[in-house]
């Protein structure tokens, strides 16, 4: 085979790999990437989203009231997720007492999640309860609208730690 034929095939091998999704992202519905699993979050991190949604919990991007919204805000959004774990009778199955979770959730200006990433911190858990919790995630992330409206897309993150029953 012509090298120019090998460049040829190579390319358009190339072309069609950039147009998949890899499996990780579901494109319907919220995006939900665990930061456990470093493909799919280098994915998402190529993407730069923190370029194009302000980060509210940054005193800097908000006023001393808003940030009280926000924190307001924020504590409900986790209360409500703590709920729904336990409606949805998902168990950790590991023998901590706790378990700590860093999330960064991108939101519309109205509110619902565009994209929801989280990193375990707990070496004791399974990547299989990591791959359930992320179901979970998605499920909630589908149903939930954060009590927030701004005039720009924005962000949230921080440190959780739920009580492991």
């Amino acid at each position: 085979m012509k090298l120019s034929n090998r460049i040829i095939i190579l390319l358009i091998i190339g072309f069609i790999s950039c147009k998949q999704t890899p499996k990780e992202i579901d494109i319907k519905g919220p995006k939900v990437v665990s930061g456990n699993n470093k493909t799919a979050y280098n994915v998402l991190k190529k993407m730069n989203l923190d370029s194009t949604y302000t980060n509210l919990l940054d005193p800097r991007n908000v006023t001393a009231d808003e940030y009280k919204l926000v924190a307001a805000s924020w504590a409900k959004f986790h209360k409500n997720l703590s709920h729904f774990i336990k409606e949805e009778k998902f168990k950790w199955e590991v023998s901590d007492s706790t378990i700590t979770i860093m999330n960064r959730i991108y939101f519309d200006k109205n509110g619902t999640i565009d994209y929801y990433t989280f990193k375990i911190k707990n070496p004791s858990v399974t990547d299989e309860k990591i791959v359930e919790y992320k179901r979970v995630l998605q499920k909630f992330s589908k149903n939930v609208k954060l009590d927030l409206n701004r005039d720009e897309n924005y962000a949230q993150c921080g440190k959780i730690k739920y009580k492991n029953f």
